[in-house]
């Protein structure tokens, strides 16, 4: 049964990735040479070629797509339930699969393709297949859902990487979590010997002996039932573990995590390149808010305080002002309390916010002054936020890691719950992030960070 759901899908995104793909070449090429408000900018000079010409092309183009979709995306290998993630892999092939086909359009000199053609095409490429993707999988679930039953998937084992292996794979809703404890090893065997739509078994956090282990193991392999391990992910310092099998075995040996070089230069350029473009989009927005601050209540637009930063220095963090002038003194005034643990203040419905900054807390609009701690390289755009000098005293040692990196506008953290999440949690997060940082880590920060703000949730 669940491999019929495998082969669904399959089929399915096959059809309609090939299909998107030629719909997606055949409005480029109506755009380019047909659509008015376009060719007023780029006027055909050499005449209208038929479509037939590209159509025989597609032959070739769009098995080309499918390959580098199936072996550089990894597209075709798991239905990905995280937008983001389908997102981000989609743009990279693309790219790839387009870099192909623009070598290939050199090397074929029988006929000179429009390059617009092929460039609106690869555009129209990656936003019609996410598109597309994402309404095949609301259909597919649905169909699944009324015709096979639910997948068993076992997650044994306590602590953080347990409790967000679990939380991630209730995001399926095709699937039944069973949560184990370690000391359950008989109920988990009994249950995989049972349970005729057991397709996974997760061991998270400390290893079972090796005995019990190969015990387990040998059972789901007879019942062909896949068995994975994890080591408490957020209690191990992964980003600082690199495998060496120079000797010939596997050795773990520990990296520096600070960004640093190459790696420092290519989050700086993309900080850099995006806090201009946001600049340009959101300067007159910048005016409106200036003004409704201005008129709602007394007190500076610009709010500024001093946070803790890279290696531990103070700097003057900007944000619109959200609360009335006098709100630091009317903290101790009030007695007000804060709902989350930790030296961190937070609290639902802070009186001292006026109406103005509710609607920009809401929507974290009041961070967006901060693009100037951006280009003064105080800040970068994706990172650990920047804490006051209370909450950064307050920090175990384990967390001052943060500190290694420049602290950013929004986080990981931020696109997991925003301030409905404790504290300790917010700062090991922090921390997953400096240890496994990448560019295609930020981009998918920065992807989920749109829908989070736009939700309005977790923001006080």
């Amino acid at each position: 049964m669940h491999a019929l759901k495998r082969w669904i899908n399959l089929v399915g995104l096959l059809f309609t990735d090939s299909l998107v793909l030629y719909f997606s070449f055949y409005l480029a090429y109506e755009m380019r040479f047909y659509f008015t408000p376009f060719l007023n900018f780029f006027p055909v000079t050499k005449g209208i070629p038929p479509w037939t010409i590209y159509q025989q092309a597609l032959r070739i183009v769009i098995p080309l797509w499918i390959f580098v979709f199936f072996t550089w995306g990894r597209l075709y290998k798991r239905n990905s339930s995280d937008a983001a993630n389908e997102f981000l892999s989609i743009l990279k092939s693309a790219i790839v699969a387009a870099f192909l086909m623009f070598s290939a359009t050199f090397l074929y000199r029988s006929y000179e393709y429009s390059r617009l053609v092929l460039a609106l095409s690869c555009l129209l490429s990656i936003l019609l297949t996410f598109l597309s993707r994402e309404v095949i999988k609301l259909i597919v679930g649905a169909l699944i859902r009324g015709t096979l039953p639910p997948e068993t998937i076992l997650v044994l084992g306590e602590g953080k990487s347990a409790e967000a292996v679990a939380k991630i794979l209730k995001k399926d809703p095709h699937k039944t979590i069973q949560h184990f404890p370690l000391e359950a090893l008989d109920q988990v065997q009994e249950r995989v010997q049972k349970d005729p739509f057991l397709k996974e078994v997760f061991i998270c956090g400390q290893l079972i002996n090796l005995e019990s282990l190969q015990s387990l193991m040998d059972i789901c392999e007879d019942k062909r039932i896949e068995i994975k391990i994890l080591p408490d992910l957020l209690e191990m310092r992964l980003g600082e573990i690199n495998v060496d099998d120079s000797l010939g075995i596997p050795i773990l040996h520990l990296k520096p995590l600070s960004l640093h070089g190459f790696r420092y230069c290519v989050k700086r350029l993309f900080d850099v390149t995006v806090c201009i473009f946001i600049l340009s989009f959101f300067f007159f927005p910048f005016l409106l808010i200036s003004f409704l601050i201005f008129a709602d209540s007394q007190g500076g637009i610009f709010f500024r305080q001093k946070r803790v930063g890279f290696k531990e220095r103070r700097f003057d963090c900007l944000k619109f002002r959200t609360m009335f002038e006098n709100a630091e003194s009317l903290l101790d005034q009030w007695n007000l309390n804060s709902f989350r643990g930790g030296p961190a203040f937070k609290m639902k419905g802070d009186p001292r916010i006026t109406r103005v900054g509710k609607f920009l807390r809401k929507f974290s609009l009041d961070e967006l002054p901060q693009i100037w701690n951006v280009l003064k390289a105080e800040m970068s755009l994706i990172g650990p936020r920047p804490q006051v000098l209370k909450e950064a005293a307050g920090n175990p040692e384990w967390a001052k890691k943060r500190f290694r990196i420049l602290p950013g506008i929004t986080g990981l953290w931020q696109v997991s719950g925003r301030a409905d999440l404790p504290y300790e949690e917010m700062m090991r997060l922090d921390i997953y992030y400096l240890e496994s940082w990448s560019p295609g880590l930020d981009l998918r920060i920065l992807l989920k960070t749109v829908p989070v703000v736009f939700g309005g949730r977790g923001a006080y």
